[in-house]
């Protein structure tokens, strides 16, 4: 699993709070973090991004693994393009024309899905506070919340999300 070694966390906690579609990503991204910590790359062909562990000086790595699994696509370790002879740089220089290459950093995508991730779980299982508008978690009890902004400190109501009154509390008691 990806994640704090010493969680005490189990997976199945994770899949409750994630829902099955993030728990799916939850996990491709902890694979894919590993094979990178392990010193493997991710296939640069636009719908694969298998993990491959190719040996450390192996520059052409080809994209297939056991049981006919990957995509066949043969690229350079060094620059993701496909796998060509001589300095990465070279290639472009050599052809003449202008070349817009594009390299992936796999660091800064696996970070800007993580985020992305994060955003959806923070859209699905929180309501803004009516307020200053900080996302606001309700993980039990009445429908009574307080912001935790030291700022703001507004009590309201989950349900309705107006001012926290008497008529809400009477309203909204078993609502759960």
């Amino acid at each position: 699993t990806a994640g704090c070694p010493n969680s005490l966390i189990k997976e199945l906690h994770h899949f409750r709070i994630l829902g099955e579609e993030q728990y799916n990503r939850y996990q491709q991204y902890g694979a894919e973090e590993c094979v990178l910590q392990m010193g493997g790359v991710l296939c640069p062909r636009p719908g694969c991004g298998a993990g491959l562990l190719p040996e450390p000086d192996q520059r052409k790595v080809t994209c297939e693994g056991g049981n006919g699994l990957g995509c066949g696509f043969a690229f350079c370790r060094e620059c993701k393009e496909a796998y060509h002879e001589g300095e990465c740089s070279a290639l472009f220089e050599a052809s003449g024309t202008t070349t817009q290459a594009y390299r992936v950093d796999e660091r800064a995508a696996e970070q800007a899905r993580w985020e992305e991730a994060s955003k959806e779980t923070i859209k699905k299982t929180t309501k803004p506070c009516p307020r200053c508008h900080v996302p606001v978690e309700k993980n039990g009890g009445c429908m009574h919340m307080k912001c935790p902004q030291p700022q703001c400190r507004l009590e309201w109501c989950w349900n309705c999300g107006c001012e926290w009154n008497r008529v809400c509390m009477g309203d909204h008691w078993f609502d759960v």
